[in-house]
């Protein structure tokens, strides 16, 4: 938490102690508390001149003396913009009496606001100020998360609570010296300009120095190896010189094929002369999904909707710390930043016609869209406010427009048949506000996606960080480090999107550190199976959520209706019977309730 330098500071982190336990306290430069919390060993480091400090907290390879140079170089907080850090970190500053609190802006480090008892303050967990300001849920919030795949950006973001605002990846928050708060832009895409071998060069030199920040040589590290993310940052750890142990997780699927590519990238790389383990951890031994989902006891911050996936995550982490590791690499993020979507179609076309054209009709025949469709959603001028007035007059519980083209602002979300009218009409009601307050993240539609995409995907990835630190460990995932993703979105989009080569930015960026032989794979592993299986397996705990439903209650599903759907055979397929979305919702309620005893609703 991020108190201002105002006296009424000190009662707030007294109140903090209080509630929640012992805490750590770092001081501003006049004696007040300034940071109060608790985090993993190592990841906090501040450094002070005169009347300034500045710290990071994170993943980083900051050091005392050089944070005392940039607090040095302080003259006032807007200087605190210039301070740039490698890796995944929080960056604070306080100098005269005014406060900087930036996450990342990738969004994997976010950040919240609240006021507690007449304080403005900031913190990286919506669920603490939740607690101190004894916030309501507003049942509309939870409503939008019943949406599959995801609630139109940015519905996804907010926080569920009535005393608790989210704020938005690429802003800061600043406290002046009389305690005021302000969020300001601090960051900007670049733009998607860069020449080919400009942007492999950046990706390659980004994430180099992405995972040399969490692997230094002679570290010892835990890699997950499954597909060409993770092999990516494997390969760099390795040839960093690194002491790694890759993991490899089978799927209880005879067509998976990451264990078969994951022998073959240590067997290459140890042909070229480089040191490694490998450990397959077999599918028998891992859990299917769903399990657990019943008793998950972690307090997230809102519906953690990869929740189904919690054990199987648990257990791969504790196979790691047996090795005992300084940190954990995982590929999460390669997808968001280096998979372009057809919706960057829109800027192929305007730069390169010809191939515009070639590439359009090959995206209609891969996803079965009418020709015609897709050429009268490209010349549509719709600005984002009106896309989403047009998902707020078309939302279903029938999944009608969900296969619509995705060349536009973003796909066509669904709610689930046991979804009630009052839940359809709270979503439309937060999707037309959305409208009216026209958020689009770029100008143009598919940057706009791709960067809701890397937005929703580091919530995700930040849920299974907060599993690891429940048990003392950092799960990296340097994909989703600005300095990452600034290299992977400035690529030209006509550069970046080709459906006949699989992630080809990457691949190229890769040459040379990544084997060949692993380069040249083309299939990616799908979790069915393990959904299917998990589904039958675990029955009684899907059925134990959808029992006396807290959902139900708030009247958001019918829960005779939802009851019936999760005795039945589990559709992993049907987007409007995925029932994902609301068992997470389902069992994060029933956590916060327990936790913080929430009230259901406001």
């Amino acid at each position: 938490m991020v108190l201002p330098d105002i006296e009424d500071s000190i009662a707030v982190a007294r109140l903090v102690r209080e509630t929640l336990g012992p805490a750590t306290e770092v001081a501003h430069p006049s004696g007040r508390p300034w940071l109060v919390g608790t985090w993993l060993p190592g990841l906090l480091v501040s450094g002070r001149r005169r009347d300034a400090v500045v710290a990071v907290c994170g993943e980083h390879a900051a050091t005392e003396a050089s944070l005392a140079e940039h607090a040095g170089r302080m003259r006032a907080i807007g200087d605190a913009d210039a301070i740039r850090v490698a890796g995944s970190a929080f960056v604070l500053a306080s100098v005269r009496g005014a406060v900087h609190t930036r996450g990342t802006a990738s969004g994997v480090r976010r950040m919240y606001r609240a006021t507690v008892n007449g304080v403005s303050v900031v913190s990286d967990r919506a669920i603490v100020l939740a607690a101190l300001t004894r916030s309501s849920l507003i049942p509309a919030r939870i409503a939008t998360r019943l949406l599959f795949p995801v609630a139109p950006w940015p519905l996804g973001w907010s926080a569920p609570w009535d005393g608790v605002a989210a704020v938005r990846p690429a802003y800061c928050v600043e406290l002046d010296p009389h305690g005021r708060a302000t969020e300001r832009r601090w960051w900007r895409l670049p733009a998607a300009e860069r020449p080919r071998a400009e942007s492999v060069a950046a990706l390659r030199s980004a994430l180099v120095e992405a995972v040399a920040v969490r692997a230094p040589a002679g570290s010892r590290v835990v890699s997950h190896l499954s597909g060409l993310d993770s092999s990516s940052l494997c390969s760099l750890a390795v040839r960093n010189g690194a002491d790694v142990m890759a993991i490899t997780s089978a799927q209880p699927d005879p067509m998976d094929d990451d264990v078969l590519w994951a022998g073959r990238t240590v067997a290459a790389l140890t042909e070229d002369g480089h040191s490694l383990r490998h450990e397959v951890i077999t599918a028998d031994e891992c859990p299917l999904v769903y399990h657990g989902i019943l008793t998950a006891p972690e307090p997230f911050d809102d519906p953690f909707l990869a929740l189904h996936n919690r054990s199987r995550m648990r257990h791969i982490i504790d196979r790691g710390e047996a090795h005992s590791p300084a940190v954990h690499l995982t590929g999460l993020g390669g997808d968001e930043m280096c998979t372009a979507m057809p919706s960057l179609l829109r800027s192929v076309v305007r730069r390169s016609p010809a191939r515009g054209a070639r590439l359009l009709r090959a995206a209609a025949t891969r996803n079965r869209w009418p020709l015609r469709q897709v050429v009268r959603e490209l010349r549509s001028g719709s600005t984002y406010g009106s896309w989403l007035r047009e998902i707020a007059d078309g939302l279903d519980r029938n999944g009608a427009g969900i296969h619509a083209p995705l060349v536009g602002w973003d796909m066509h979300p669904t709610l689930p048949t046991w979804a009630t009218r009052e839940a359809l009409d709270m979503a439309v009601d937060e999707i037309r506000r959305a409208a009216d307050a026209e958020p689009a993240l770029a100008a143009e539609g598919g940057v706009h996606h791709n960067l809701t995409q890397v937005h929703m995907g580091s919530q995700a990835t930040r849920g299974f960080q907060q599993l690891a630190a429940e048990q003392g460990v950092i799960l990296a995932a340097p994909f989703f480090d600005d300095r990452v993703m600034e290299a992977a979105l400035s690529a030209r989009a006509v550069d970046r999107y080709d459906p006949a080569r699989y992630k080809p930015l990457l691949v190229d960026a890769m040459r040379g550190v990544v084997p060949e032989v692993t380069l040249r794979r083309t299939t990616k592993a799908e979790t069915a199976a393990s959904a299917v299986l998990g589904s039958r397996e675990h029955r009684d705990q899907i059925v134990g959520l959808a029992e006396d439903s807290v959902l139900g209650r708030l009247g958001l599903i019918d829960p005779v209706r939802f009851l019936a759907a999760c005795q039945g055979p589990i559709d992993v397929v049907v987007e409007h019977r995925r029932v994902e979305p609301t068992l997470c919702c389902e069992a994060w309620l029933r956590t916060s309730k327990e936790v913080i005893d929430v009230p259901l609703g406001a």
